[in-house]
């Protein structure tokens, strides 16, 4: 893990630094071959800066139980979970076997091989498609022991609730990049180079809350309608001056759903593949943010361990918030 300078970071605005590179991407700043992006900005000064934060010693689990949706969100197959015993050896015991286990089927980052840039015909830092089918380049197991640092929580949905101007998170309404700032300033919170930053839309909440039809009702990918943060290139101007090293979110997309696949001013494109900027989708928020309000503070210790999926597309975050 090289050390990093953040002073020595390019701006946004001078974005990109390499020539032939797409507009606004960030591919050459942590060199040619570089593979993990943005979470190039956790570093080891960083994880014992975030270790300072825990002082009451209480933790928060960030991931959905598997099979949460039920049926599972845009057409993605239940797991089915056997419990295999070990009768026939003689023994009494069990092991787990998961069929069909999507690794996007609930709380999951995102890796940096899942969406590639449609106008670049690239992924991050200029890397193919044919690279991503037949090898392990952009794989989530690059991030397996390196997802540790100082978390912040905007809580987006209470702040705009509390301004009179609720959301409701079943319908594609955006956060815009000034109600993240807003909502920040009014918890009394600064984002530092190297944070991970948590948004909370009270997608999850509003899910959780509904009836099973209304569940199913939303399954389908052209039926679901989602809330999400703003696609703007102000607002990734922002993550990324900001030095931000992941963001993740509580509703399906980061970015509103339904999105256009086509349009390439897309959250999606603009992050994982020009930014190697990190998206969690389906994150447990709600007590944590409770937990937030209650004392506040809206930053603690995060730690989240990928998958070790040698190239692996994306992984459910197995994280927890520690205060």
């Amino acid at each position: 893990m090289a050390k990093i300078d953040f002073d020595k970071i390019p701006k946004f605005s001078e974005l990109p630094i390499k020539k032939g590179a797409p507009a606004d991407s960030n591919w050459g700043v942590f060199g040619d071959d570089d593979e993990v992006g943005c979470v190039n900005f956790l570093t080891p000064e960083g994880i014992v800066e975030a270790a300072k934060l825990v002082s009451r010693g209480k933790v928060f689990r960030l991931d959905t139980p598997i099979n949460y949706a039920n049926p599972p969100l845009f057409e993605r197959q239940p797991v089915d979970h056997i419990k295999k015993s070990f009768e026939s050896y003689g023994l009494l015991g069990f092991d787990d076997v998961l069929n069909g286990y999507n690794t996007q089927e609930g709380s999951q980052w995102d890796g940096l091989g899942h969406v590639g840039n449609l106008a670049a015909q690239s992924y991050y830092n200029g890397v193919k498609n044919d690279a991503i089918k037949s090898t392990n380049k952009l794989g989530i197991h690059n991030w397996a022991d390196r997802f540790i640092g100082r978390g912040v929580l905007i809580d987006a949905f209470r702040y705009r609730a509390e301004q009179g101007r609720p959301v409701n998170p079943l319908t594609d309404e955006r956060y815009s990049l000034a109600d993240l700032q807003a909502a920040l300033k009014a918890q009394g919170t600064t984002l530092k180079p190297g944070s991970i930053l948590l948004v909370r839309t009270g997608w999850m909440q509003a899910y959780l809350a509904a009836p099973a039809a209304a569940k199913a009702a939303m399954a389908p990918m052209d039926k679901l309608k989602a809330c999400g943060i703003d696609d703007s290139r102000e607002m990734v101007a922002w993550l990324w001056d900001s030095r931000v090293a992941a963001i993740g979110t509580d509703c399906p997309a980061v970015e509103p759903w339904p999105w256009d696949f086509k349009h390439d001013g897309a959250l999606h494109y603009r992050t994982l593949s020009l930014l190697g900027l990190p998206l969690g989708e389906q994150f447990v928020l709600d007590p944590l943010a409770a937990d937030c309000a209650g004392d506040g503070r809206f930053e603690f210790m995060m730690v989240s361990v990928p998958l070790h999926l040698r190239g692996g597309i994306a992984s459910p975050p197995n994280a927890v918030a520690i205060k």
